[in-house]
């Protein structure tokens, strides 16, 4: 049997060869295996391996990925006690993409489309599972089954298997636009908005309209189809309307919201605003800045006038005397009495005949009042207290009695009111009083204690006091001094 394996094909046994080497021994009882000397690393029990490979690989690995990201893929399996060398081949489909071999473990990546993008880890004689990493994933070139194949060196017939689904996704884009049927949309005529998304993820996602915040769930369509790149999709919505006069200015939204399988994407939306034309419906509203359409003589005034209708309406004012004015505003200051009817008539390139509304004017005789000013004149009395003086008598010490002078002492007179000006004078004729006794005693050169206790509306009694620098104190050298 070693013969086969040579390395020169001519070296090996034909087929005849191998026949009439087999076949005596096939006839012969002799004993060619002793399974009583059986030695685990030696003899495995085949149907056991395949049992094992077949049904116990198993595997795991995130395979719903986002496009461009990357991957592990993982198989495991419990070999039966014994099993030596092992060679692992991954593939993608049907084709190879990684393999390597024990012992020498030399990974080979056959497929050059994988280059670089995949790696192949460890393997050993005593390995219990394999793994590749895959980066870069590429849509939709990457999106496949992936298969690890585990074989034993020596039963190559007999492998375990586990095969892998990996899809892709991708995040929506922001690039939606939407349009319109008609450049000009008319009240009660129909049409329809187009919402295009070039890219609404993969898987694709779904497109929903709003009319303001409500949600539309009927007259519309959806179509996808896969973008150029083979693997993001594009969707265009058709929405139907017949929109009114109310419409005008009325928001649409287009969202596209992410497939539900797609982790971490958030929707995406665009909006339109409608521009409905629609003519003068009705006459205009007619108001005035005084609130009323009662004004006096020479008041200046002005009149409003406001229509719906898109384009803008214009206006014109026909006025009593039959003059015409353009604008929504018409300024009046009206001098003749009387009522006066003016017209606004509103109109736009969608009207087929001026829509008016009469306003009368009624002017009033202005009012006017006379003021008239009283001026009363007043006379005030006042009654001047009067002061009256009284004499006393000054007593020197030593029971001399000097003469001198009276001191004028103020009386208060009694009044029904004292007013501050008695006051002020009694003080001041009262001060005036003491003051002229003491310069009269300063001129005589002696010295004086006032007494200033008063009673019975008289002065008290100067007491001349002794100076004491003065040897002689009698009345005479007092008078000559």
């Amino acid at each position: 049997m070693q013969k086969c394996w040579q390395a020169e094909p001519g070296d090996r046994p034909s087929f005849e060869d191998l026949v009439q080497i087999l076949q005596p021994l096939a006839a012969s009882e002799e004993l060619y295996v002793d399974v009583s000397d059986f030695r685990e690393d030696v003899y495995v029990n085949t149907a056991e391996i395949g049992q094992v490979l077949s049904f116990r690989v198993t595997k795991s690995g995130q395979t719903y990925i986002r496009a461009g990201s990357q991957t592990t893929l993982t198989c495991q399996w419990t070999p039966p006690h014994g099993i030596g060398p092992l060679r692992v081949i991954w593939r993608r489909g049907s084709t190879v993409i990684a393999s390597a071999a024990t012992p020498s473990y030399t990974p080979q990546y056959p497929d050059t489309s994988m280059k670089g993008r995949v790696t192949l880890g460890k393997l050993t004689s005593s390995s219990r599972s394999t793994s590749i990493t895959l980066t870069g994933l590429q849509c939709p070139g990457d999106i496949a089954e992936y298969a690890c194949d585990v074989t034993l060196y020596f039963l190559l017939d007999d492998r375990g298997t586990a095969s892998f689904n990996v899809m892709l996704f991708d995040f929506l884009g922001n690039n939606i636009v939407m349009t319109s049927s008609s450049s000009q949309l008319q009240a009660d005529q129909h049409a329809s908005l187009t919402c295009t998304a070039s890219n609404i993820g993969r898987p694709p996602g779904i497109m929903k309209w709003y009319k303001g915040s409500q949600e539309i769930t009927t007259g519309f369509t959806q179509q996808t189809s896969i973008n150029s790149d083979g693997c993001t999709y594009n969707g265009v919505s058709s929405l139907s309307i017949t929109p009114t006069y109310l419409d005008n200015g009325v928001m649409y939204t287009c969202v596209v919201e992410p497939n539900s399988t797609v982790p971490g994407d958030s929707s995406k939306q665009g909006r339109y605003t409608l521009d409905v034309q629609y003519p003068v419906r009705q006459g205009p509203t007619v108001t005035s800045s005084t609130g009323t359409w009662t004004v006096e003589q020479g008041t200046t005034f002005t009149l409003n006038c406001q229509a719906s209708g898109n384009p803008s309406p214009s206006y014109v004012w026909t006025s009593p005397d039959n003059t015409n004015s353009t604008g929504s505003q018409l300024i009046l200051t009206l001098t003749n009495t009387g009522t006066f009817l003016y017209t606004c008539f509103a109109t736009n390139s969608l009207t087929t005949s001026p829509f008016p509304t009469p306003v009368r004017v009624t002017v009033q005789e202005k009012i006017t009042t006379t003021t008239t000013t009283s001026t009363t004149t007043s006379r005030t009395t006042s009654t001047t207290p009067v002061a009256v003086a009284s004499s006393a008598t000054d007593t020197l010490t030593g029971g001399e009695v000097l003469h001198s002078t009276g001191v004028l002492a103020g009386a208060v007179v009694a009044s029904v009111i004292i007013t501050l000006v008695v006051a002020v004078a009694l003080f001041v004729l009262y001060h005036r009083g003491i003051l002229h006794r003491f310069w009269k005693n300063r001129q005589s050169a002696d010295t004086f204690e006032v007494d200033v206790t008063e009673g019975n509306n008289e002065y008290a009694v100067l007491e001349r006091k002794p100076d004491v620098n003065e040897p002689d104190h009698t009345y005479a050298a007092l008078q000559e001094r």
